[in-house]
C-alpha cells in the first residue's frame, strides 16, 4: 500500500536520511521519532512536501499523483486534531458521514468508540481521550485503505487505550494499512506489528522479542557475565548512587541506555540489559520485553489490548504501564502459576 524508496529530505534541524518502507495492505508499523520527523514525513507521503530524493507509491501509484484523485482512501489522525467545537459528537460524525457517502452507518462506528452516551455532549466539553475517540471515528468513516495515526495512545486513560488498539486491530484484519509514528519508547512498542526508531542517522529496526537489530537486520548479540550483588549503581550528575533491587520499579533500555524508574524517577545505569537481567534474575526481575526488565513484586495486572498486543500495570508511585511481548507471555503465566 505505501511503499517509500530511498528518501532523502533535509529540513532545518531535521534529515529523513536513506528511508525505505515497505507497508502492505493489512500490515501496521510503529515508528518512534520526534514530532518534527513524524510531521515531516507524513508532509512527504502526502505530497505537501517534495523530497530531495527517493520516491515515494501507494498503491504503486507515485503519491502526488495518487493523492489528487484518492485523497479518501487515506485516513489521517494527526496529534492536535481541529473540530466543530459547537457540534455535538453525534452531529460532527452525521456530517461527516454525509461528506464521505459513506457506506457505513456512523453510529455503529459510534459504538466501536463508546461514543453513544456522550453523543449529545458538544465537542467543546469533550476530555481529551474522548477527542481522540472523535477523531478515529471519523476516519473509519472512510474505510481508509492507509491510515496514518500520530500518537494514537499518548495520554490516553486505560479504557481509550484498549479502545484505540482494538480498532487499529480490526482495520488492520480487515486490509487497511496502519502508519504509526510516536515519540514514547513504550507507545512504539505497544502497537504495530513491527517497531522502528527513525532519526538523522536513518531508520533502526526494533525486534519486539528478542534483541535490537542492526540496520542488515542481524540481531546485536551481548555476553552474558554472572555477579553476585546486591546493589545496583546508577548515576545522578556526578554522583553515584546505590539502589537496593528491591527499589528499583522496572529498567528500560533505550538507545543503549539502561534507565532505572525508581519512584517515578529515572536513573541511567552503565550496564546492559541483559548485563542487568543476569544480575537481578534471582531478585524477582522478569525480561518481559526486548526493552524492559520489571520486577514482578511491582506487577498489579496484565492486561490484555489485543490478541497480540500486551502490557503490565504496575503498583507503583506513577501507576506505570510496560510493554509485555507476546512471546514472553506464556513463561510468565508460568512464573505466576496463572
Amino acid at each position: 500500500m505505501l511503499k517509500i524508496e530511498s528518501l532523502y529530505k533535509k529540513q532545518k534541524n531535521n534529515i529523513i536520511n536513506d528511508l525505505s518502507i515497505n507497508l502492505k495492505k493489512g500490515s501496521s508499523i510503529s515508528i518512534e521519532c520526534s514530532n518534527e520527523m513524524s510531521d515531516l514525513l507524513v508532509d512527504l507521503v502526502l505530497g505537501k512536501q517534495l523530497q530531495m530524493k527517493g520516491e515515494i507509491y501507494l498503491e504503486d501509484i507515485k503519491n502526488l499523483e495518487y493523492v489528487k484523485n484518492g485523497s479518501t482512501n487515506i485516513g489521517i489522525i494527526p496529534r492536535e486534531d481541529a473540530f466543530y467545537e459547537r457540534s455535538t459528537v453525534e452531529e460532527y460524525l452525521k456530517f461527516f458521514n454525509s461528506i464521505l457517502c459513506s457506506k457505513v452507518d456512523y453510529r455503529d462506528i459510534m459504538i466501536k468508540f463508546e461514543l453513544l452516551d456522550i453523543a449529545n455532549v458538544k465537542i467543546k466539553k469533550l476530555n481529551y481521550s474522548q477527542r481522540r475517540m472523535v477523531s478515529f471515528a471519523r476516519e473509519r468513516l472512510k474505510q481508509p485503505k492507509l491510515l496514518i495515526f500520530q500518537e494514537p495512545i499518548l495520554n490516553m486513560d486505560r479504557e481509550g487505550t484498549k479502545i484505540i488498539a482494538e480498532n487499529i486491530e480490526e482495520l488492520r484484519s480487515n486490509g487497511t494499512a496502519v502508519l504509526i509514528t510516536s515519540v514514547l519508547f513504550k507507545d512504539t512498542l505497544m502497537l504495530g506489528e513491527k517497531a522502528y526508531r527513525l532519526n538523522d542517522e536513518g531508520l533502526l529496526q526494533l525486534d519486539n522479542n528478542i534483541g535490537q537489530l542492526n540496520k542488515d537486520g542481524g540481531k546485536i548479540e551481548e555476553k552474558k557475565p554472572t555477579y553476585e550483588i546486591e546493589k545496583i549503581a546508577a548515576k545522578l550528575d556526578e554522583r553515584i548512587l546505590l539502589f537496593d533491587p528491591k527499589e528499583i520499579d522496572y529498567i528500560e533500555s533505550e538507545q543503549g541506555i539502561s534507565n532505572l524508574f525508581i519512584r517515578g524517577d529515572k536513573f541511567p545505569c552503565n550496564l546492559s540489559l541483559t548485563n542487568l537481567e543476569e544480575r537481578l534474575k534471582y531478585f524477582g526481575f522478569f525480561r518481559c520485553h526486548r526493552s524492559y526488565l520489571v520486577n514482578l513484586q511491582k506487577v498489579r495486572e496484565v492486561i490484555t489490548w489485543t490478541r497480540n498486543s500486551y502490557s503490565l500495570s504496575l503498583d507503583d508511585k506513577v501507576k506505570s504501564s510496560i510493554p509485555l511481548a507476546k512471546g514472553r507471555l506464556e513463561e510468565l503465566r508460568a512464573i505466576l502459576k496463572l
